[in-house]
């Protein structure tokens, strides 16, 4: 055992876990736990300008490299603060540790005004995250920790929330530092395998699939084994962008919004193996109302399995053990089927058919992956370029397209390519913002600008929240409200904060992306952009 503070216990079970990232404001109910971490060189300390945007990064790092960071908050503001970052987080399985500061156990849940005082504060955090508990005691710290992660590593991914009050934060006990586990993913029971495998067998046209899920446990491979034994063209959540390379001979790219894109492929398939995903509405308008009545459907949460319809095999396991075993087992029963689905035409009639609809925005987006190589992570936000992204971005590898789902966070893009670029240095990193939702959180630039990031930030303006002007024009007649914005000049703003900043027009931003990324630094790339007309700007809007 070793004396130590309950700050010192946070980051010697931070250690043990292999986190060694923390993003926070300091303040007066949190400041032993950024005490518990000073001069040590196992930590990167991110001091960012808002606590939305810690647990916006902490979310962007986990979605990038799958690995987990944690953010130190004060109760009460800082807590509210950093909620949003931690539904975001909730909502697309991206997991994070958050550490709330909080007052001295004697004064909880009295309501006697204290500094800070957010009254039922766990039950707030608890609202956002898969785990939550309250540290009474500094030699409580390391089973807590452990306890959260046992709920982030061994199940679904989401944020864990620890509230540590400051009298335990500044307390000494004696501690055991507990060693490092290896943690266990269910796995699938082989009767339940088999029952797959003859069902999948059974099919004459399956297609799969695929969510968030594969890149999490790592799944690509033995998701491609399955496909190419069953012949089964594969089908993306906009989570799951470049689970399959996009090139792959079987890969139909990101599927649904409220396009009826895939008709042919829905109206002939006669079974669906759905993996790692809950059919989320984004990227399926209709959650899978009109996927074949023959489901087999693979989850680490049994919440999902059946969920969405009844299945007739599911299976509750780490996605890549259970694809691993169902290849074997289709491999035992001939697998290897040529593809039964048309995937070039295919690829030929969606590629027109979305070129019709998005018009300027796919030359834009045809533009920025031609500039950057495939490896690049680009992060979106809620824009008319960002929505169009997972349709019309072709991605080779997991992990490169980051978008915010179903949460809707406005502001997502800079906070959360941040920690994209924080997790992955060695790779180019582009976020994707629009005029409206780049006013959320623009004051991270001082925080990229700080940590001296090599980062290129877009920003499509339209002097609007352009689409939910086309939504009003869509829905209520053109009676618009609320939707005209006055901005500043963004070139002397980013300046301002230190990045490179140029004005462009639409037709030069590959040009632009391609020498900010080889001129390295902090780049902010202003585009005038307001395309009109038919274009149906929001894929997925009713």
């Amino acid at each position: 055992m070793q004396r130590m503070t309950g700050g010192r216990a946070v980051a010697k079970a931070l250690e043990a876990e292999g986190i060694d990232h923390v993003f926070g404001i300091v303040g007066t109910h949190d400041c032993p736990l950024f005490d518990g971490v000073f001069d040590d060189p196992a930590f990167k300390v991110v001091t960012v300008r808002h606590e939305q945007g810690a647990s916006l990064m902490a979310a962007g790092y986990a979605r990038a490299s799958g690995r987990i960071a944690a953010c130190f908050v004060v109760p009460g503001p800082g807590l509210t603060n950093a909620l949003t970052g931690m539904g975001m987080a909730h909502s697309e399985s991206a997991p994070m540790l958050v550490f709330g500061g909080q007052n001295a156990l004697a004064q909880l849940e009295r309501e006697g005004g204290h500094f800070h005082e957010l009254a039922n504060s766990m039950s707030v955090a608890a609202s956002v995250c898969g785990y939550a508990a309250r540290a009474t005691t500094v030699a409580d710290v390391p089973r807590i920790v452990r306890e959260a992660m046992r709920t982030i590593r061994c199940g679904r991914p989401r944020p864990a929330y620890i509230e540590m009050p400051l009298d335990v934060q500044l307390g000494e006990a004696d501690v055991q530092v507990l060693p490092p586990e290896r943690y266990a993913r269910p796995v699938a029971h082989p009767d339940v395998v088999a029952q797959a495998v003859q069902a999948l067998a059974s099919a004459r046209r399956p297609f799969v699939y695929a969510g968030g899920g594969i890149a999490t446990a790592e799944a690509t491979g033995a998701l491609v084994r399955v496909a190419e034994a069953l012949g089964a063209p594969v089908v993306t959540s906009v989570f799951a962008k470049g689970a399959i390379p996009e090139r792959h001979e079987l890969a139909l790219g990101d599927g649904w919004g409220r396009f009826d894109l895939y008709d042919e492929l829905l109206t002939q398939a006669d079974m669906v193996l759905v993996v790692g995903s809950r059919i989320d509405v984004v990227s399926d308008v209709n959650v899978g109302g009109r996927f074949p009545q023959r489901m087999v459907q693979i989850d680490i949460d049994p919440r999902v399995v059946g969920q969405r319809r009844p299945v007739e095999v599911g299976i509750v396991a780490d996605a890549a053990q259970a694809l691993a075993a169902i290849a074997d087992g289709l491999d035992t029963h001939g697998g290897g089927r040529a593809c039964w689905f048309d995937v070039d035409g295919f690829r030929a009639r969606k590629q027109a058919e979305l070129r019709k609809r998005a018009g300027p925005v796919m030359e834009v987006i045809e533009a920025l992956r031609a500039a950057l190589p495939d490896e690049t992570i680009f992060v979106d936000d809620l824009t008319l370029v960002g929505y169009w992204m997972p349709l019309l971005m072709p991605i080779q590898q997991p992990r490169t397209l980051i978008h915010p789902g179903t949460y809707g966070t406005l502001g997502y893009s800079l906070p959360a390519a941040i920690g994209a670029k924080l997790a992955r240095p060695d790779v180019p990193v582009v976020s994707i913002n629009g005029d409206g939702g780049f006013l959320f959180t623009v004051q991270e630039l001082a925080t990229a600008a700080n940590l001296g990031l090599d980062l290129v930030v877009l920003v499509f303006n339209d002097n609007a929240f352009g689409a939910i002007r086309q939504y009003q024009d869509r829905m209520f007649g053109g009676r618009r409200i609320g939707d005209d914005l006055k901005n500043p000049d963004f070139v002397k703003l980013g300046e301002s904060f230190g990045a490179r900043s140029v004005r462009v027009e639409a037709g030069e931003v590959g040009a632009a992306v391609r020498r900010a990324n080889e001129a390295g630094g902090l780049w902010l790339v202003e585009v005038p952009f307001a395309p009109t007309g038919s274009v149906q700007m929001v894929p997925w809007m009713p």
